[in-house]
Formats: structure tokens, C-alpha cells, sequence
């Protein structure tokens, strides 16, 4: 059998291709469509998010606001503006680390970096990561070489140094301080003061106010400037003594009450010895907690005169 082939007419077969590429452009231009409508709702939205967020950041209305950053998405969460009023709400709740968190994930582009690196280096000066504060100010130097805080970042650095007890690398950043502007006077004079105050810092030994207080109980304790303790401890030692003494002789050495008073005063008195060496090391922590709060204050005040 022959099999016959009908041919389809060039003109019919044009017209259904004509059809595919009709189909196929509507079929792009709808998708088109929907994703510009969708994009730019989506656009409108975050706008109106940052906004309200500036709305209860001006407002200290922290709470509010960290709820509605949870709910936000995770493009708004990445916005530079948003990571700012973030950063600064944690910073007011003296929530440090999540404020340097915030604060170091905005970019040298944004109109709040330079505020936002300072402020993040405050952050991790307070938390005692030094190492971190100076770092980021570091890197701040090599990416804004042109800018005009010079000085301040003189004084932040002097502070660090401090801080690490570095009193040379100290020494080099003070002696770019110009001691003209007042916001700047008072923060260097302070650190200058502290630097001299470490400088002269007599350290106590634990050998001697121990040897102090077994010769005489409480001395060791006067040794360290705690005077009223020492005087407690001389008394209370003293006086158990005494009550010991009496009994011993008028109801002699093996008397109940010649060694309950005894045994008292010995623990009391081993109990002063060592608490003068105690001492010692709660001198030196208070003397440098003192220092530390100084210095933090005199790098912290420019800071917050500057940028607020």
C-alpha cells in the first residue's frame, strides 16, 4: 500500500507559531507584571517599617521596636538605618554586646558609620574587650584616611593604651593631643592625670601587711589604707586576748573558759593575718577599678558631645 502525505499550507503553519510567540510574550509579561507589583509592595512596606522604626527609636520606645525588628524581614534586617537605630537602642538598654553586633554591620557608605564606629569601639572599651575596640579603630583609619575626628581618635586610643596599661603606646597618641577644643580638654587632662596616677602607683606587698598583722593584728590592714578595719581587727583581737589573759590567771590554762577564749581569739587572730593579705589584692583591684572608670569616662564623654 502507498501512504499518502497530506501537506499542511505554509500559511496555516505560520499562524500557529505566530500564536506560540503571542502566547509565550503574554506568559512574560504577566510574570513581569506580578513581580514589579510585588517588589515594589514590597519596597513600599520596608519604607514604611525604617520609618516607623525612626518613630520609636525617637520616641525610647526600645521595646516596641526590637518586636517589630523580629517580625520584620530579613532584607529589612539588613538595612543600614535599621542596624543604626538597633545598634543605638541597645547601647541606651546598655545592652553592649548586641549594640557593637548591630553597629559593626554598617557599611562606610551610610551616613551613620562614623558615629557607629566609635560608638561600637565604647561598646567593647566597657566590656573590657580592648583588643576589639582598638581594631576597629584601626580599620576605621585605613578606610576613612580623610576625615575629622584626628584628634578624638587620639584620645580613644590614649585611652585603650591606658586600659592595657601600655604607657608607652600611650605616651605616642598623647602627644597628638592639642588641648584647644573643650570637649576635648577635660578627656585629656583626665587621661594625662591617670597616666601619672599608674605611673606612681606603689604596690602593696602581700608578705608585708601578713607580717604586719602578726606582730601587731589590723596593721596590715592600715598598710592598705583600710583603716577602720584595721582598727576592728585590733580591738576585737586585742580584747579577746585580754579576756584570755584573765582567765588564765585566776582560773589557770586548763580553765573552760580560758580556752573557749582561747580558741576564739586564735581564729580571730589567723583570721587577721590572712585577711590583711586579702586585703592586699581587694586594694589593688579597687585602685584599678577606679582607674579603668576614669579612663573609661574620658574617652567616653567626646563621644557622646560629638555625635549626640
Amino acid at each position: 500500500m502507498t501512504t499518502k502525505c497530506t501537506k499542511i499550507p505554509a500559511g496555516i503553519h505560520l499562524e500557529t507559531n505566530d500564536k506560540r510567540q503571542v502566547k509565550f510574550f503574554c506568559t512574560v509579561l504577566f510574570f513581569w507584571w506580578i513581580s514589579a507589583t510585588c517588589f515594589s509592595q514590597t519596597t513600599e512596606n520596608t519604607g514604611q517599617d525604617i520609618d516607623f522604626a525612626f518613630y520609636l527609636f525617637e520616641g525610647r520606645k526600645y521595646d516596641e521596636l526590637f518586636l517589630l525588628f523580629n517580625k520584620t524581614s530579613s532584607i529589612i534586617q539588613q538595612n543600614d538605618s535599621v542596624n543604626y537605630i538597633l545598634g543605638m537602642s541597645y547601647y541606651y538598654q546598655k545592652d553592649l554586646e548586641k549594640s557593637a553586633y548591630h553597629l559593626n554591620k554598617i557599611s562606610n557608605l551610610s551616613a551613620f558609620y562614623d558615629k557607629s564606629i566609635f560608638f561600637s569601639a565604647l561598646d567593647y572599651a566597657h566590656l573590657g574587650e580592648y583588643s576589639k575596640a582598638q581594631m576597629i579603630l584601626e580599620k576605621y583609619t585605613t578606610t576613612k584616611l580623610q576625615n575629622n575626628y584626628n584628634e578624638l581618635l587620639s584620645v580613644q586610643f590614649a585611652g585603650l593604651a591606658l586600659l592595657k596599661r601600655d604607657f608607652e603606646l600611650f605616651d605616642h597618641h598623647a602627644a597628638n593631643f592639642k588641648f584647644e577644643q573643650y570637649y576635648y580638654i577635660n578627656s585629656e587632662n583626665q587621661l594625662i592625670n591617670v597616666r601619672h596616677t599608674l605611673g606612681n602607683f606603689k604596690q602593696k606587698s602581700t608578705f608585708v601587711a601578713g607580717l604586719l598583722s602578726t606582730v601587731v593584728p589590723g596593721a596590715g590592714k592600715i598598710y592598705t589604707g583600710q583603716i577602720g578595719e584595721g582598727v576592728a581587727s585590733f580591738l576585737t583581737v586585742g580584747g579577746l586576748a585580754a579576756i584570755t589573759a584573765e582567765n588564765w590567771v585566776k582560773k589557770g590554762l586548763s580553765n573552760w573558759r580560758t580556752i573557749t577564749f582561747g580558741t576564739i581569739c586564735s581564729i580571730f587572730y589567723i583570721g587577721n593575718i590572712y585577711g590583711s593579705t586579702i586585703s592586699v589584692k581587694v586594694y589593688r583591684n579597687q585602685f584599678h577599678d577606679k582607674q579603668n572608670n576614669t579612663i573609661l569616662l574620658g574617652i567616653h564623654l567626646p563621644v557622646r558631645v560629638l555625635f549626640e
